[in-house]
């Protein structure tokens, strides 16, 4: 017997304290196998040359009220530091995914938490809500043997 395979297209919003505008969180799909977390970077202007991005390995999930982490298992367009990307000008970006093992699919506030003691070069987002499983829209259904 054969097991569909469901991609929902969470709905999302993020509280207005977050100050990181870059990257912006472009688009987040919630599976049994992984939560992605898609993400957009423009080179900022304070570097000549664009300067570079990465993602630290120990990045995780949070949702809200409970202390478990949701680790990275994947990067995709990414390199997971000390290796770096590096931008030839400020006119470049990135558009990158994040995969963090499955969180519950239900309603939910969440925080992507790159390090616990952050710097202004890390990406911590907090009080992102995802709407409930009703209003999440299925993206594809998977057959799965």
């Amino acid at each position: 017997m054969r097991k569909k395979k469901f991609r929902y297209l969470a709905q999302f919003t993020i509280d207005n304290k977050n100050e990181k505008k870059n990257p912006s969180i472009m688009r987040i799909i919630l599976t049994e196998e992984y939560i992605q977390v898609d993400m957009g970077y423009a080179a900022p202007d304070i570097y000549i040359n664009g300067g570079w991005i990465d993602i630290s390995p120990n990045t995780f999930i949070r949702v809200q009220g409970s202390e478990k982490q949701y680790s990275l298992i994947e990067v995709r367009n990414i390199t997971l530091a000390p290796q770096k990307i590096n931008f030839e000008s400020k006119a470049d970006w990135c558009v990158f995914s994040l995969f963090f093992k499955p969180i519950p699919i239900e309603d939910c506030t969440i925080d992507i938490i790159e390090s616990l003691t952050p710097t202004r070069n890390n990406f911590n987002y907090y009080n992102i809500q995802l709407n409930s499983v009703s209003s999440l829209q299925l993206l594809s259904n998977i057959e799965h043997l």
